[in-house]
């Protein structure tokens, strides 16, 4: 599961902790973005919500 946050320079960053030597079973996904229904794959059905962006209360930071 990615996992996004901003720097000390308010620039988002992103990390994919299965890819970089971390326990991803430490970190479950909480929720499933970016699902697109006109793709054909099945929407997810494990009971976490399915948004087709990022969750709507998520505000992008202003820039610096």
């Amino acid at each position: 599961t990615p996992v996004m946050l901003d720097d000390k320079q308010k620039r988002i960053r992103v990390i994919v902790p299965n890819l970089m030597g971390h326990d991803a079973a430490k970190l479950p996904a909480t929720y499933h973005a970016f699902y697109d229904p006109a793709t054909g794959v099945p929407k997810p059905n494990d009971g976490r919500p399915v948004h087709a962006a990022l969750r709507p209360e998520f505000v992008w930071p202003k820039g610096a």
